[in-house]
């Protein structure tokens, strides 16, 4: 028997995210519905631009639709990461404010911001000030999600209230037929990856295990560029395992040439593409080229293709593939995914430091 098909193995994993994303169809249905009730009070004819703001796993939503509506958007469309709006943002910018714990400074400030400028907004959260501040003031629509999950595991819940309301504004063509393609997907992902399935017959087992002691470097393109980010912040925070990610055809005009001596990083380098079937064909012809000039610096290069008859689908399909994966080289490097430790140090230090000095013999800068 495969190590990933023994229960002590997999019990690894306490706080039970693997076996969590088995209710992904349900949460999938919740948050349809409620972003389908939620009132909107402004017109979609005034907005000209969107921000959606956010953090970590609560921005990765953005980062998703951004990548799998890059040429079907009515208006700009950018991910915002970080404290200030940027200068352009006036009252016809939409805010779709993203934070699942609803305590994120960043997207706080940002937030704070948007009322400033009067800029029309919305906001998904669990709760915390984000919702207490807005809701039921400001005239600022919030969806409530449910509580006490990881944020980067509460993904659905943000990302498809999400699609939802940039729908119902016109923001993306209506989605009608792409959700219900992307939920088939889900059901589909969870049965070909979910625990139950032998390693002999799941392939996110089998790609556990061979990146079990690598460093993963995602690379993704166009629709699958903020996938591949996925990927590698999951590796990060389920694994505890270091992790990169670029983008084609970027990476093809600086990162590729960084293989070219690569010496022991290479070695340890296991390199996987996420691909989808209507790429630009030179991207096609780019991922098949960088694969052939990096290999012979690299452990291995894998190609995957997302499974789904919709954009949508096959993106949430790649999604499920890298959080399965993720979890399972958690529990072979016998790692409890769930902590955080260090993002909680980070945010410790940042509430009692704030602006001090580096005290004497630190490394670093202010």
């Amino acid at each position: 028997m495969a190590e990933l098909d023994v229960p002590e193995v997999l019990a690894v994993d306490r706080a039970g995210l693997i076996d969590g994303i088995a209710s992904s169809v349900e949460v999938f249905d919740s948050a349809r519905a409620a972003a389908e009730l939620l009132e909107i009070p402004f017109p979609p004819d005034i907005i000209s631009n969107v921000l959606i703001c956010g953090m970590g796993g609560s921005a990765v939503a953005g980062d998703l639709i951004a990548s799998a509506y890059y040429e079907r958007t009515r208006v700009p469309l950018m991910v915002h990461r970080g404290y200030y709006l940027p200068g352009w943002a006036d009252d016809h910018t939409l805010a779709v404010l993203l934070s699942y714990s609803g305590e994120t400074e960043e997207t706080l400030t940002a937030a704070m911001q948007a009322l400033e400028r009067e800029s029309p907004a919305v906001a998904v959260t669990s709760g915390g000030k984000l919702d207490t501040w807005y809701n039921g003031k400001h005239g600022v629509p919030v969806l409530p999600i449910p509580g006490g999950l990881q944020p980067r595991m509460a993904l659905l819940h943000m990302l498809i209230p999400a699609v939802v309301i940039l729908s119902r504004l016109g923001i993306i063509p209506p989605q009608d037929q792409e959700l219900d393609a992307a939920r088939d997907a889900i059901a589909s992902a969870i049965d070909a990856y979910g625990p139950a399935r032998p390693t002999d017959a799941n392939p996110a087992k089998q790609l556990a295990m061979r990146l079990y002691d690598k460093v993963p470097v995602i690379y993704g393109a166009e629709v699958t560029s903020g996938i591949a980010f996925r990927w590698k912040c999951q590796f990060n925070e389920n694994a505890k395992q270091p992790a990169f990610w670029a983008a084609l055809p970027e990476m093809n005009h600086n990162e590729i040439v960084g293989w070219e001596a690569a010496g022991s990083f290479g070695e340890q380098a296991q390199v996987v593409m996420l691909r989808d079937p209507r790429q630009h064909r030179q991207v096609e012809r780019r991922l098949a080229l960088t694969r052939e000039i990096i290999s012979p610096n690299v452990t291995d290069v894998l190609t995957i293709e997302g499974e789904g008859d919709s954009p949508l689908a096959r993106v949430i399909d790649l999604v499920l593939l890298g959080d399965y994966v993720s979890l399972y080289a958690a529990c072979l490097r016998r790692v409890d995914p769930e902590p955080v430790d260090s993002i909680g140090t980070l945010k410790a230090g940042l509430a009692t430091t704030g602006n001090q000095r580096l005290r004497a013999g630190e490394s670093g800068s202010i």
